[in-house]
């Protein structure tokens, strides 16, 4: 029996906490960069992913005039995860993923927390 091709929300950190301006927006970029590499080899298993982190761009693009605000963010990448996802993928604890994963329970989606426990397509 094949398996049916899921589509995946990937939760994680993205925000980065530090004392040193110059560290931010490095840590920022790790926490993309590891749901990123998360997402693709969960397409790669012939999944179909949401990756959140992926808005980074449209927040920093300097067409983006005005800080809508973290909780802006927070809606939009629950509205994903409300209307779109059937399953859910959950990379660490941060205080955004760790509200997704409450959420994901709730819709009673299929969670994983690594990546060989998702079927391959």
């Amino acid at each position: 029996m094949k398996n049916k091709r899921l589509k995946i929300y990937v939760a994680g950190p993205y925000s980065a906490y530090s004392t040193n301006l110059h560290d931010i927006s490095r840590l920022v970029q790790k926490n993309v960069d590891k749901a990123i590499e998360i997402g693709n080899k969960l397409r790669q298993k012939g999944h179909i992913v949401f990756v959140p982190h992926l808005s980074h761009y449209l927040h920093i693009h300097y067409t983006n005039k005005y800080d809508m605000g973290q909780e802006y963010w927070y809606d939009y990448d629950m509205s994903f995860l409300n209307e779109w996802a059937n399953a859910f993928f959950f990379i660490g604890h941060s205080r955004g993923a760790d509200m997704e994963l409450e959420r994901a329970k709730e819709l009673k989606l299929k969670i994983y927390y690594n990546i060989e426990d998702v079927p391959k397509v």
